[in-house]
């Protein structure tokens, strides 16, 4: 059985700025000078310059014009993606047929995923259309389970994690195409365990 997958893509984004500066020195007039009454010797001149290091500074993740969040319910606008979306109808073997679509976290400045197994993971839907719940359980056939797994970090490569890491997230979704060419699916609300939520949407590409 394979385990769900989740792309994240991961991004760190540092900067570092120093300047140094060093003293000069240097004699004035032409050289000693020696007399009757001995010899004397100007002391060196010398300029300090003071040296400071700027602060280093992390770039905070901006959230992209796809994602919005309104107290704890963020609202995604599938068609306002920067990035088109990663689609694959075929990444699973013919007997199990793995379907997965997915955002680009650092791209859109969010990471949504959907990895859809007709097999091993959940009996409740083996690729058909219709509206489903999610689910993605172990072990198979997990018969109250549908197969249909999401993850969401809601800042992509910000300091955020998946919020369904635990796969404890309700919803459902309406599957009205998903097929070698593409798909439209209607995301229900969804509710992760830590009370975030995902207002109703529309995906299609």
């Amino acid at each position: 059985m394979r385990s769900p997958r989740h792309s994240l893509a991961t991004l760190a984004c540092v900067g570092l700025a120093a300047c140094g500066g060093g003293g000069t020195s240097e004699d004035a007039g032409d050289g000693s000078t020696s007399s009757a009454a001995g010899s004397t010797s100007a002391a060196p001149s010398t300029t300090v310059v003071s040296t400071t290091a700027a602060p280093t500074t992390t770039s905070a993740v901006e959230p992209g014009p796809a994602i919005s969040l309104d107290g704890t319910t963020y609202t995604i606008d599938w068609a306002a993606l920067p990035t088109t979306p990663f689609y694959d109808p075929s990444a699973g073997s013919d007997a199990d047929p793995f379907f997965h679509i997915h955002t680009d976290g650092a791209g859109d400045g969010f990471f949504f995923a959907f990895e859809m197994f007709t097999t091993g993971y959940g009996a409740l839907w083996t690729g058909e259309t219709g509206a489903f719940p999610l689910g993605c359980a172990e072990p198979a056939p997990a018969p109250n389970s549908t197969g249909i797994c999401l993850h969401f970090d809601p800042d992509g490569p910000g300091a955020a994690t998946d919020l369904n890491a635990d796969f404890a997230a309700t919803g459902s979704i309406t599957i009205d195409r998903l097929d070698a060419d593409g798909y439209d699916i209607a995301v229900g609300q969804l509710t992760f365990s830590d009370g975030t939520t995902i207002a109703p949407f529309t995906m299609a590409g």
